[in-house]
């Protein structure tokens, strides 16, 4: 399967299917919000692709050469969205609803599944209610939590709450919850981190790893 992860500069998200023999293509402009990644995942058939993501985005990716998708995640910028962003930020544009309704157009034009992933906020009111809601810790089950760890203050097994949406179709599988061992009942990226600096956004905003875990045991075709 080729898999598209759109405004992805970790590769999280698409680890999982590398490791399985799939290709993996995550696109993020580094000169972006959340800037240059720190750390990415980094697996030979994960190809981070630096270019911004607009209007003509499927075509530049025609004449790249890069393969259609099966799958398409979207990670559009929460910091504009979230009711948590709306406490510390002054983002007032909605511009990644557009975003959301692009990866939505373009996923039916390829006739793959899609998931765009953003934390409650926002997006329901000016695009449409999602489709499911998650906690990270409730997909803790697929880690072993001797994965590494992003920041000091980060629990293992992804043993956070942050109420994160998801909007799908095109075939798309929302997983079983399998909870882990830990749940410490709080967001630690907004507890213990501070300011707005590009590494901040990043880990506030990294894809939980047991959920990424679950979505391709869910939807990998075998």
């Amino acid at each position: 399967m080729v898999i598209w992860s759109l405004f992805d500069g970790s590769g999280i998200m698409g680890l999982p299917w590398a490791e399985c023999g799939h290709t993996v293509y995550c696109f993020n402009a580094s000169s972006g919000n959340h800037g240059e990644y720190v750390g990415r995942n980094e697996h030979p058939l994960v190809h981070h692709i630096d270019m911004w993501i607009d209007g003509d985005f499927a075509e530049k990716c025609v004449t790249m050469n890069i393969p259609s998708p099966d799958i398409i995640f979207a990670f559009p910028d929460c910091t504009e969205l979230a009711v948590s962003g709306a406490k510390h930020d002054s983002h007032t544009s909605l511009a990644s609803v557009d975003n959301a309704k692009m990866v939505q157009k373009i996923a039916e034009e390829f006739g793959a599944k899609w998931m765009v992933e953003n934390p409650v906020g926002k997006m329901s009111t000016a695009w449409r209610k999602p489709d499911y809601y998650f906690h990270p810790y409730e997909y803790g089950g697929h880690m072993h939590g001797r994965e590494e760890s992003f920041h000091p203050k980060m629990p293992a097994y992804d043993g956070y709450t942050k109420k994160t949406c998801i909007w799908a179709g095109g075939g798309f599988v929302m997983p079983d919850k399998k909870p882990g061992p830990v749940n410490i009942g709080l967001f630690w990226g907004w507890r213990w981190l501070g300011g707005n600096s590009p590494r901040t956004k990043q880990l506030r905003s990294l894809t939980p790893r047991g959920f990424a875990r679950a979505v391709f045991l869910a939807n990998r075709e075998d």
